[in-house]
């Protein structure tokens, strides 16, 4: 009798602080938001580097969590910690050393030595893999374009190999739920910060993602081509377009500038339509649900009263 699939049967032998940590571990608020700041403090780090190798300490610390970062000529070291005011559900400490990209790299970045995320649940202390993990992308990128920054990299080319792995991770992101497309959407927007982006362009890319915003709640009431239009849009249509145009001199960003917010207004305008759309589907249901009360409970109660 076979007991176990292959998949099993090798996740039954993996290591557990090798097994990619739980969904449900990283996904409250507050991880949220330690997340973005960690992302947040590399990248300003990566902005204030002066292109000198040198050992760097730096510490932010928040009433929720601790953020510490250590660069040396071998490694760089990120810990980050749920202080004991944090109010996040499951208190925990994420570490995460990679190898200086000129000591060991892999896949033209800095081999990652550690990346583990330590927490406490029902009374026991459990390691599990960051590695592999779509929240943790983002500040793994980040540490690679620390590590850039730090031995006199231009911080363009760092922008765009930025810009770069966010677009993969977005095209990758396969999930049908719409709020984690939203977020990578987001942080994809995000890592353009340091482009010198067209204000004219920024703010329609921020409009889009204000109007997609807008349908998360409600996503479920779309029929299957409307939620395929939003999670191409989002996967595909802008991600492409931006990547495209980013690749370009500044020279040739300047000629096919109009033609770029021309692209991004009409995915706009779809967004619209589809909120108009769905503003009215729930105004029909609305509707329905009301005539079902009458028919239920409208006659019983007209017929109670003329007694």
């Amino acid at each position: 009798m076979k007991l176990f699939s292959t998949t099993g049967l090798l996740d039954f032998f993996t290591p557990a602080y090798k097994k990619p940590v739980d969904d449900h571990i990283i996904q409250d608020e507050t991880t949220t938001r330690l997340i973005n700041d960690t992302e947040r403090l590399l990248k300003r780090m990566t902005d204030n580097a002066t292109g000198k190798n040198e050992r760097k300490n730096i510490r932010r610390r928040q009433k929720d969590w601790d953020i510490r970062v250590k660069i040396n000529y071998n490694y760089i070291r990120l810990i980050v910690s749920d202080t004991k005011n944090s109010r996040s559900p499951i208190h925990k400490r994420l570490r995460i050393v990679c190898h200086r990209k000129y000591i060991k790299s892999s896949n033209g970045m800095g081999k990652v030595k550690e990346a583990t995320i330590h927490y406490l649940k029902d009374g026991r202390m459990h390691v599990r893999s960051l590695l592999n993990v779509s929240h943790f992308k983002g500040i793994l990128y980040g540490i690679h374009q620390l590590d850039l920054a730090y031995v006199g990299t231009k911080t363009s080319e760092v922008s765009l190999e930025r810009l770069s792995g966010h677009e993969q991770q977005l095209k990758s992101e396969q999930a049908n739920d719409i709020r984690v497309l939203v977020q990578e959407a987001n942080r994809y927007v995000q890592a353009m910060d340091t482009l010198s982006i067209d204000p004219m362009l920024d703010n329609r890319l921020q409009r889009i993602l204000t109007h997609v915003g807008r349908l998360e709640d409600d996503f479920h009431l779309f029929d299957f081509e409307d939620k395929h239009t939003v999670r191409r849009l989002l996967r595909e249509d802008m991600p492409n377009l931006m990547g495209a145009f980013f690749a370009l001199s500044k020279k040739n960003q300047m000629e096919q500038r109009d033609n770029v917010f021309v692209s991004l207004s009409k995915m706009e305008l779809s967004l619209i339509r589809l909120i108009e759309h769905l503003e009215k589907t729930k105004v029909e249901r609305m509707d329905h649900v009301m005539r079902l009360q009458e028919l239920r409970y409208g006659s019983k109660t007209d017929s109670q009263d003329e007694e």
